[in-house]
């Protein structure tokens, strides 16, 4: 992931390999074991690496990349450490998915070798490039066996970290599995569906409701909606479950800073401090009826307007492109529920605008 997300910062720039090294004052070699992961840029010590990135600075390199490349180093280590082990689930203690609660950043470069999709961010560089010659891959690869290492991976740990000890670590695994293609995947996820729902505690039971969540998304990644949809209606059904799904949110798309190593925060109403509107910009972007989440980005939508009922009255540029977004969307093909969500938030927008 850094090597790839190396060259593209290089083809941001409009420098060839060659150029770059010029530049750098480093051998082409060098350059091109970055790009191939030969020469891993974690291996730089430290001030090296900060010297080289002011020189891309310098190169007209947007400095957001360098966040980025931030990120590319723990998925990295992510993904080379789930290939390395295959089926073997390893020690939970020591895994790299039980270190943090992901954003969205993070997994959108997680899993940009099985979907094909380029970040948001890394978009805006792949649109300053030059046009590649021959048969190039516009995303890294991951050839056949290292797919089946990896997921088998996220298997084994799902299958073997049912302590509460390790949610984190599963539900993290759990989500990413809906990534995974194999007809097999989808069976396993859809028997940890219903062991998730028949074990799952009273509506204020978070942790429990997070377990059938988390199942339910990967699901829905795999084209399965139903039991989003259904998860939607029983498990977003009191304040405690909108509080954790309105936190989660915010934290997800980056509304607060803070990186948090457990899921305790969702529970917290104090923390929610956010402002909402990345988040909310965010929930538009997904709706859709051709997205498979899209029961519960409208729910979120709806249940954020309650939360934060000025918001629409102090983003007029949001609430213009909430406007047009409802009235694209309403009548496509929802649910009854999730039909009249959308015309509630159509609603606050009519009142926010007098």
């Amino acid at each position: 992931m850094c090597g790839y997300l190396f060259k593209t910062i290089r083809e941001s720039i409009r420098l060839t390999q060659a150029e770059l090294a010029d530049e750098l004052t480093v051998d082409v070699a060098t350059v091109q074991g970055w790009e191939s992961g030969r020469r891993s840029l974690t291996a730089l010590r430290a001030g090296d690496l900060v010297r080289l990135r002011m020189k891309l600075t310098r190169l007209g390199a947007p400095t957001s990349a360098f966040a980025t490349l931030n990120d590319a180093v723990e998925v990295d280590l992510i993904i080379a450490d789930a290939i390395g082990a295959g089926s073997d689930p390893g020690l939970p203690g020591h895994h790299p998915l039980a270190t943090s609660v992901h954003r969205r950043k993070l997994t959108n470069l997680i899993t940009w070798p099985f979907t094909g999709i380029t970040p948001p961010g890394i978009t805006r560089m792949t649109e300053k490039r030059q046009t590649r010659r021959g048969p190039v891959s516009n995303h890294p690869v991951l050839n056949a066996e290292e797919q089946t290492r990896f997921f088998d991976h996220l298997l084994a740990v799902a299958d073997t970290n049912r302590n509460s000890a390790n949610a984190l670590l599963r539900r993290q695994a759990i989500y990413l599995l809906g990534f995974d293609q194999r007809q097999g995947t989808a069976a396993w996820l859809m028997d940890e569906q219903r062991r998730a729902v028949r074990s799952v505690g009273p509506s204020d039971d978070v942790p429990s409701w997070l377990a059938v969540r988390s199942s339910a998304v990967a699901l829905a990644s795999t084209g399965n909606r139903d039991p989003l949809t259904a998860f939607v209606s029983t498990g977003l059904a009191d304040t405690a479950q909108e509080i954790a799904n309105l936190n989660y949110w915010a934290y997800w798309v980056g509304e607060t800073t803070e990186v948090q190593v457990d899921d305790a925060f969702m529970t917290s109403d104090h923390r929610m401090t956010w402002s909402g509107a990345h988040l909310f910009e965010h929930l538009l972007s997904g709706l859709s009826s051709m997205s498979n989440h899209v029961e519960l980005n409208i729910h979120t939508l709806w249940s954020l307007l309650l939360a934060r009922p000025r918001l629409l009255e102090s983003h007029p540029v949001l609430r213009t492109l909430a406007r047009a977004k409802v009235d694209e969307v309403i009548d496509e093909d929802l649910t009854a529920r999730s039909r009249q969500e959308l015309a509630n938030v159509g609603y606050a927008i009519r009142l926010a605008e007098r």
